[in-house]
């Protein structure tokens, strides 16, 4: 059986800009993360077990601030169950945080719920949260 035959409806959305790491998630990934605690997904480079990316979203009461750490085959953020927990129950867009680097520098933690693109289609848009600009012109 192939990965893509048995792997779930997951994209959870990763993007890594200058000082900074942006999840965003679609509502059953919201769903997911609020009731099991974790979220993730991977990007095949290669056929060996070593040869992917992995990324992962966790909720934990074990830290008290968003907190993202680098393994030998990708990236772990963790966010407070409590911030989790208020960010999937209301209209909350996201949680921000930061992690301190240096004295001068720090990493920007994003985690936003995904909203459908105005001008996508119906697959993309599958399982996206209603846009707020959807409807309004430019």
């Amino acid at each position: 059986m192939r990965l893509n035959e048995i792997r779930l409806n997951l994209i959870v959305k990763l993007r890594l800009q200058f000082n900074s790491v942006r999840f965003r998630l679609k509502r059953c990934e919201v769903e997911q993360l609020a009731r099991t605690g974790r979220v993730e997904e991977k990007i095949l480079i290669g056929t060996g077990d070593d040869d992917r990316f992995d990324y992962v979203l966790e909720s934990t009461a074990a830290v008290s601030s968003s907190r993202a750490t680098v393994t030998a085959r990708g990236i772990v953020v963790q966010v407070p169950s409590h911030e989790v927990m208020k960010w999937a129950s209301t209209e909350q867009v996201g949680i921000e945080g930061g992690q301190p680097v240096d004295s001068e520098t720090s990493l920007r933690i994003l985690v936003e719920k995904d909203f459908a693109c105005v001008d996508g289609t119906d697959e993309e848009n599958a399982d996206t949260f209603p846009n707020p600009l959807a409807g309004l012109k430019c």
